[in-house]
């Protein structure tokens, strides 16, 4: 552990990155629905260039060219492309950690090492789940089974990128367990 994680009292920003299928939206879902910890984070909201819709994480929705606008203001503290989308997590973020108070936020595996780099006392946590499960989650998703073995590739291709002190919580099981999880993470960092 770093001497960021020891910090007793300090606020922090977590950083949750993991596979598509992994449960991370319905991770996300749960902690600002619910209080799990008087240390809760604030879930922090993105920025994408894909449209709203059902099922999808509540973010909000950008045109590219006002995205290059934002971007170009130096509104983004994190900013990366996936999946054909743009996803940002704006300055304000910042703002919110200098009020004391904890956040999460949805990132990315391949952004993982440039945003320790912008934010180098962020906690990264690695979500991770059995292939098995992730192929069943993506299937009640209606993947095309095409589609799954591209993800389920690119899960194993960005799997190399872990890096040893990222803090892992898996997500085989119910999300209550998930919620335990990251509920002792939150107690753990707190100490």
């Amino acid at each position: 552990m770093t001497k960021d994680y020891a910090m007793a009292n300090a606020t922090r920003l977590y950083f949750l990155v993991g596979p598509s299928g992994v449960g991370k939206d319905t991770l996300l879902k749960h902690l600002k629905m619910h209080q799990y910890s008087s240390k809760q984070p604030i879930v922090a909201h993105r920025y994408i260039t894909r449209p709203v819709g059902e099922g999808n994480e509540n973010h909000i929705e950008l045109a590219e060219f006002d995205y290059y606008r934002r971007k170009e203001s130096d509104l983004f503290l994190f900013d990366w492309e996936s999946n054909g989308y743009l996803y940002a997590v704006g300055r304000e973020v910042r703002k919110w950690v200098k009020l004391g108070n904890d956040v999460i936020v949805n990132g990315s595996r391949r952004y993982l090492q440039t945003a320790r780099e912008i934010y180098p006392s962020l906690i990264p946590i690695w979500m991770t789940v059995s292939e098995d499960v992730l192929t069943q989650r993506l299937l009640e998703r209606g993947e095309s089974e095409e589609r799954i073995e591209q993800r389920i590739l690119q899960n194993r291709e960005l799997e190399r990128l872990k890096q040893n002190d990222c803090v892992f919580i898996n997500n085989d099981q119910t999300i209550e367990d998930t919620i335990s999880q990251i509920s002792a993470l939150i107690e753990m960092s707190n100490i």
